[in-house]
């Protein structure tokens, strides 16, 4: 009986909490104003993809198309649906400002793809001692508008996959597991977020031997991801997204 009134007070604090924030912040955090900011993003990269390179997938997609045929296509397929459903009812009934809203939020993940990289690679210095980086190899020039278009795909397919699906999953199992022992509700959050970053940084090593991974580059995916599930948590999916696929660009044109 304590642990549901304790869990009632959280709910109404947090509600308070929201309620007081600036009218962007809360807005901009809302499911359903996130994906609709994604919605343009992902029907250019699926445009793009069909005409530039409809025969590569990154490795989000690769999970959902390959892993799980054909089952894979028909739930992104229910979930686009979903998705634009969602947003259009949205619209319909809610009083936002949902194309100011969505250029913020684009502007905001511009500013955070910018510093997640450097960010990323300090806490990673942190976490073990600096290693020389190797010299990034310089891509021939007709493979560029190829890694632009799989930076944008990654950018949203891996946070739906990674954060919105994954890490909300992972919450809700772990938030319940603490309550049942009586922990704060951001231990279980956090657990959530160290998963689903670990998992994330893995995907990107798939194919390869464990002695074969470099550990440092492991570690700065893992310290990215965290970054990108705190973004999730506190900002919502659509500044995630930007974050995300912003950052794959500008690392593909400091290539060239």
């Amino acid at each position: 009986m304590a642990l549901r009134r304790s869990t009632a007070a959280r709910s109404r604090s947090k509600a308070a909490w929201e309620q007081s924030l600036p009218g962007y912040l809360a807005w901009s955090k809302d499911p359903a104003v996130g994906l609709f900011v994604v919605l343009p993003l992902w029907i250019t990269y699926e445009v793009l993809r069909l005409l530039v390179l409809p025969d590569r997938f990154n490795g989000a997609e690769f999970l959902i198309y390959h892993w799980l045929p054909p089952v894979g296509l028909s739930l992104l397929t229910l979930f686009f649906g979903l998705t634009v459903l969602l947003c259009g009812w949205s619209i319909l009934q809610r009083d936002i400002p949902w194309i100011r809203v969505g250029l913020v939020t684009v502007l905001e993940g511009l500013v955070y793809g910018l510093i997640i990289g450097p960010l990323a690679g300090v806490l990673t210095s942190y976490s073990m001692p600096v290693m020389a980086a190797d010299a990034v190899p310089v891509l021939a020039p007709t493979e560029r508008t190829v890694n632009l278009v799989a930076a944008l795909g990654a950018g949203i397919y891996e946070e739906v996959l990674f954060r919105l699906l994954l890490l909300s999953l992972l919450a809700w199992l772990f938030t319940r597991t603490t309550n049942a022992f009586g922990l704060p509700r951001w231990a279980g959050v956090l657990l959530a977020m160290v998963v689903s970053s670990l998992l994330f940084a893995l995907l990107h090593h798939v194919g390869q031997n464990l002695p074969d991974i470099d550990a440092k580059v492991f570690l700065f995916r893992t310290m990215a991801g965290l970054i990108l599930a705190a973004l999730f948590v506190f900002r919502g999916i659509g500044v995630c997204v930007y974050t995300h696929a912003l950052y794959n660009v500008h690392f593909f044109l400091g290539q060239y």
